[in-house]
């Protein structure tokens, strides 16, 4: 008797394994209020993908689009939700921590109001919310957003983000992320140094910012050509001000140069206190002849 009652027993808790599966796999699951989208247990999975411009660490939901991690060279990670159509409405919506169908009993978590915009990006967290939704898949849970349909006030709807097969992905995409660029093509497109009254020898910022150029053009083959061009503010005679201009202007041109940069890419010219390129027409402050004494560089890309 005993016996037969022990594999009653185990035969109970395999079926209720079985509908806890069964009900998990159906998707998207339409529940009381409105449609709730979930990536299922078997067929989760996530994909990274990138290069040194940017790294992307995403997951398919079925019948809504998918939650993506995003990262570009020189900016910050922020998580987005890409919908197949947009059905939320636009306002705030619960951001929530929940646990999937296998851990029942697990209280769901509240973590905050995120914004929602009517479009098929509803949503898109700053970093601070980014890493909060990362820290709750790494500890086995799913981060759901619930927002009111925009077609109807009597319905939700509800997106989670599973996280079966996170962790293994999660430690391909931060080696992804480890070999980005410091700098994208849009922050050092155009750049400019800038130059103490006396000083003709690059400082150690101005390294910093051709080291970053330098990087980006390497990496990227679109890059054709630069543009350097030196200026400086008034002060002293028009010769003084053409010469501080060219030694300036050469002295970057020669560091690309030697750190690997074809010459034949570069365009280098000087105009000294040249009054159409004076930012600062009227100079009456240091402050003034500051911001006109410097050398701008153009990174053009095909």
């Amino acid at each position: 008797m005993g016996e037969w009652y022990d594999q009653l027993q185990r035969m109970k808790n395999r079926l209720k394994f079985t509908l806890s599966l069964t009900s998990l796999l159906t998707v998207p699951l339409v529940q009381a209020g409105g449609p709730s989208y979930y990536a299922d247990f078997e067929t989760s999975r996530w994909e990274v993908s990138g290069s040194v411009f940017e790294c992307s660490l995403s997951q398919h939901i079925p019948y809504y689009g998918e939650a993506v991690f995003y990262r570009q060279a020189g900016e910050p990670l922020f998580f987005y939700l890409q919908a197949l159509e947009s059905e939320m409405a636009a306002g705030r919506a619960l951001l929530t921590s929940a646990a999937p169908a296998w851990r029942q009993g697990v209280p769901e978590k509240d973590i905050g109001y995120v914004d929602v915009q009517r479009s098929n990006r509803p949503v898109s967290l700053d970093i601070t919310q980014t890493r909060i939704v990362m820290a709750e898949l790494a500890r086995g849970m799913m981060p759901t957003l619930t927002r009111r349909a925009w077609y109807s006030d009597e319905e939700s709807i509800r997106v989670g983000v599973s996280p079966v097969n996170f962790r293994n992905a999660y430690g391909q995409y931060q080696e992804c992320m480890a070999d980005l660029l410091p700098v994208n093509f849009s922050q050092i497109e155009r750049s400019t140094v800038f130059w103490r009254p006396t000083q003709m020898e690059l400082d150690a910022q101005s390294r910093t910012l051709l080291d970053n150029i330098i990087a980006y053009a390497k990496a990227d083959p679109g890059v054709y050509s630069f543009q350097i061009n030196g200026f400086t503010d008034t002060a002293g005679t028009s010769g003084e001000n053409l010469e501080a201009s060219r030694l300036r202007a050469f002295a970057v041109h020669q560091y690309l140069v030697r750190n690997g940069i074809d010459e034949a890419m570069l365009e280098t010219r000087y105009f000294g206190e040249t009054e159409e390129y004076l930012i600062v027409r009227n100079e009456r402050t240091a402050a003034d002849r500051d911001r006109n004494r410097r050398v701008t560089i153009l990174m053009l890309r095909r």
